[in-house]
């Protein structure tokens, strides 16, 4: 059976890029990635993190600050020390968002 797509179609993938930031990630073959467009987004300013964390999970401007600031804290000593390596060692705005979302439940 052939299935044709709408017009507007359109798929997004995601990916998290292998290397030792990710644990377990693969390699995916060169054809497999020809078939999409990559994009590669870096981490989002502390700025817009402070912005997003305020206005999605309601919390005052001097807790988001104290949040980011925690977070960068530990993303700089994860780098510095093998003690935080492996798939539970890297905080990402993920986790930041869950920590704001505590605090305002």
């Amino acid at each position: 059976e052939t299935i044709t797509p709408h017009p507007h179609f359109m798929l997004f993938a995601t990916q998290n890029p292998p290397g030792a930031t990710y644990g377990g990630r693969k390699v995916l073959s060169k054809a497999f990635r020809n078939r999409f467009m990559e994009i590669h987004v870096g981490d989002i300013p502390d700025e817009e993190l402070k912005i997003i964390l305020n206005k999605r999970c309601a919390v005052a401007p001097s807790y988001c600050t104290k949040l980011v600031e925690v977070m960068r804290e530990l993303q700089r000593r994860r780098q510095a020390s093998r003690a935080f390596a492996g798939k539970d060692g890297f905080i990402t705005a993920r986790d930041l968002f869950r920590w704001a979302n505590r605090q305002s439940n």
